[in-house]
């Protein structure tokens, strides 16, 4: 129904929450950006830059990132943003009482109110008891959203997936969705076409859905994210060699890069190079889930792996390096390549997900009796 911190919901995730914060090139300047950062800070009593709460998070460096960013009595809304991602990994009601204050102290922020849903949506995945409340403040706070931002295509997107993926009882709708995407239609004429693919293919459409989709991806600038959700749609009718043929293109299409004192150029670029590295990695999953198409998955998930190291756009959304990493060593195992599915595991590091140690322990088992 809503997203929770496990990679298999990144998808519903990605769709609700396009947008973010931008993150630095590579762990190991992340690291030393975050350690330095945490010298400074504690010496010059200093606000923690852009960049530095990036290379945090990218670090995984959580609790470091709540230490530094909960004193601060005037958050910014990306202060906010970050340091309720990095509660989202290690106290989800801590989470939601921040996400609270983010709301508190930013009334006429629209992102606001998107972080408060994205709580509220991982509380009700948490929650068996408490999910129906949780999904009814979810879909308050993106109404809310609709109120302060009116003129924003992002907020009519982001409730028309909550119709879509809440189940009836919790305030799913498929017509609100079709009047959202209809909406979203006569603001802008392109993003209606994704609004309605996705529509359709909610609706039991998905025929429709992949035609509109097939069209979009002939279109250069609009084909990786076509190719991205017509991927998602082979994938979830069990359509693997569909699948396969509308990913793997994204490995070699070129995304080019934009300044990011363009604002709207750089979160045009932004969304591109998210969907193309979501799709790679959707390549490697494939060949997992599967067990076949295990070359092109180690190709993908190791492009994924180099290109999630090179670039600096927001990817607290995106699998972690330590999935990429997880699910690379399953498919060197697949292979019989024991021993460099023992190096990639050998990467993997302890996070606090279960269901990633869960999976980390059986591999090295695997690999124990193989060796």
């Amino acid at each position: 129904m809503f997203p929770q911190r496990n990679q298999n919901n990144l998808t519903v995730l990605y769709r609700l929450f396009p947008r973010a914060v931008t993150a630095l090139k590579g762990a190991h300047v992340a690291v030393l950006l975050c350690l330095s950062f945490l010298v400074s800070f504690a010496n010059a009593n200093s606000l923690p830059s852009d960049d530095a709460l990036d290379a945090m998070f990218q670090a995984q460096e959580y609790e470091n990132i709540v230490n530094v960013l909960e004193p601060i009595p005037s958050k910014t809304p990306k202060q906010y943003n970050v340091l309720i991602s990095a509660l989202m990994n290690t106290d989800l009601d801590d989470a939601e009482d921040m996400a609270a204050k983010f709301v508190d102290d930013h009334k006429d922020n629209y992102r606001a109110y998107h972080m408060h849903a994205s709580v509220m949506g991982a509380q009700a995945m948490d929650s068996v008891f408490s999910a129906l409340g949780y999904a009814k403040k979810a879909k308050a706070s993106l109404q809310k959203a609709i109120e302060v931002a009116p003129d924003e295509i992002e907020v009519y997107q982001a409730l028309m997936q909550f119709y879509i993926v809440a189940p009836s009882i919790a305030g799913g709708d498929i017509d609100e969705a079709k009047i959202l995407a209809d909406k979203i239609t006569q603001m802008d004429a392109l993003e209606g076409k994704f609004a309605t693919a996705t529509v359709y293919a909610a609706d039991d459409k998905a025929a429709e859905a992949k035609t509109m989709l097939n069209g979009l991806s002939e279109q250069p600038e609009f084909e990786v994210r076509a190719r991205l959700e017509l991927g998602r749609l082979h994938i979830d009718g069990e359509e693997y060699d569909d699948a396969i043929a509308a990913l793997t293109p994204l490995l070699s299409t070129n995304v080019a890069k934009a300044q990011k004192s363009d604002e709207q150029a750089w979160d045009a670029y932004s969304n591109r190079k998210f969907s193309q590295l979501y799709g790679t990695y959707r390549i490697g999953w494939v060949a997992v889930e599967t067990s076949q198409y295990t070359e092109s998955g180690i190709d993908a998930l190791n492009y994924y792996l180099a290109e999630l190291e090179a670039t600096d756009i927001d990817t607290h959304q995106l699998p972690s390096k330590n999935w990429a990493n997880l699910r690379l060593a399953e498919l060197f195992l697949n292979a019989d390549d024991v021993s460099m599915a023992s190096s990639t595991l050998d990467k993997v590091t302890k996070d606090g997900d279960k269901r990633l140690a869960k999976i980390m322990k059986s591999l090295k088992k695997q690999i124990k009796k193989r060796t």
